[in-house]
């Protein structure tokens, strides 16, 4: 785009050339380094893009060539501002214009990561951020390299880290470290326990005897599968039983107004900060209150983020004393629920749920039940007593 952009600010032509031999015809301004770009050749009629001091030479080579050559199109700014006898003012700013374009494209208007699974990518920006790499920052004055280093110190996580400039953008790639697997101990002698009541839907034994049959209810701490093998001789062996057992639970979960408490909003202040090329110019006083927040906005065209914007912090102030507005409190619980449930997924199958709502002049409960699907197995060792 910026070459597009130069060649337009500098002028050229657009021509046609025809009658002779072409092949011949570009051979020779390939010898005499001459410029060509966008050669179309169609039935021995070459069109092609020159710059004005190479179409000048090109008068020599088409009489070598046989080449009759017409123009086309004279392109560019030169061309145009003789065209339309523009005044120098706007010569002068045309070439403001490209000054503040070429000073832009030192700075990084747009900052991404890839190659993360389980780090956040704002956590990563906060530590690039305080080695000055963040939007607005002039490219040429960071050490990305030594940064680098900096940062994998500072996150242990990383394994590896690099920031690739691609034009007024940087891209911070990474690689995470892979986690040790847990060593699986199975020199110890375990039972396999029912970690919770249930009714037992299947039983997978990896390791150890079957101790229960499917469609069995069971209760918290019934044995499931043993760890303890007979012979056929009628000795007997302990090892490290182990097996996945699914089974059908039920969960119950209840919260009640009373169980917390609800504070009002007392006092709301905010402040803003105008972002301009690195430079922050605040506008008022910093907030005070319990909690503090900060949100940035900045200016965008397409997908490059301009290092111009607004950031409003803002204080929040709460009263001292609990507030009595049971309508909020009402809404609270029943929040509780709805994220009881969503937490009983990360490590079971909710078939149903079912939300009971209780309301008197005093207080107001809800409570939630779910039928879930889960692995109930849990290890538990074997203490042997040695006479």
């Amino acid at each position: 785009m910026i070459i597009k952009f130069l060649k337009y600010i500098i002028g050229f032509v657009r021509f046609s050339a025809s009658g002779g031999f072409s092949e011949m015809f570009i051979n020779l301004c390939k010898t005499e380094n001459i410029p060509l770009w966008n050669i179309k050749n169609s039935s021995g009629e070459i069109t092609a893009s020159t710059s004005v001091s190479g179409y000048k030479q090109l008068r020599s080579i088409s009489k070598k060539s046989g080449m009759k050559m017409h123009i086309l199109k004279k392109c560019g700014l030169r061309f145009w501002l003789a065209k339309n006898k523009v005044r120098s003012g706007l010569a002068v700013g045309v070439t403001a214009f490209v000054l503040i374009l070429i000073t832009l494209s030192q700075f990084a208007w747009r900052i991404e990561v890839v190659g993360n699974t389980e780090i956040e990518d704002t956590e990563i920006l906060s530590v690039f951020e305080g080695y000055g790499v963040k939007t607005g920052a002039k490219i040429s004055d960071l050490d990305l390299k030594n940064i680098t280093e900096k940062v994998l110190k500072d996150i242990p996580e990383l394994s590896w880290a690099k920031v690739n400039k691609k034009g007024s953008m940087l891209c911070i790639e990474i690689r995470e470290k892979r986690k040790i697997p847990e060593f699986y101990d199975d020199s110890v002698s375990t039972n396999v326990v029912a970690s919770e009541d249930g009714l037992v839907l299947s039983c997978d034994v990896l390791r150890g005897t079957e101790e229960i049959k499917v469609g069995s209810a069971v209760r918290k701490g019934d044995l499931l599968i043993s760890g303890i093998v007979t012979h056929r001789d009628g000795s007997e062996e302990t090892l490290h039983a182990d097996g996945i057992v699914r089974a059908e639970t039920k969960d119950n979960f209840s919260v009640s107004r009373q169980n917390f408490n609800v504070y009002t909003l007392k006092d709301y202040k905010k402040r803003y900060e105008i972002f301009f090329f690195g430079f922050v110019i605040p506008i008022g006083i910093n907030p005070t209150g319990e909690i503090i927040s900060e949100n940035a906005s900045y200016l965008q065209s397409g997908d490059a983020v301009l290092p111009v914007g607004l950031i409003k912090t803002t204080g929040l102030t709460f009263s001292e004393n609990p507030s009595e507005d049971n309508e909020m409190q009402n809404l609270i619980c029943l929040f509780k629920c709805a994220e009881h449930i969503y937490e009983l997924t990360d490590n079971a199958e909710v078939k149903s749920s079912k939300i009971t709502v209780n309301q008197s002049e005093t207080d107001f409960s809800c409570g939630v039940y779910s039928t879930c699907e889960k692995n109930i197995a849990e290890l538990k060792e074997i203490y042997i007593e040695k006479n």
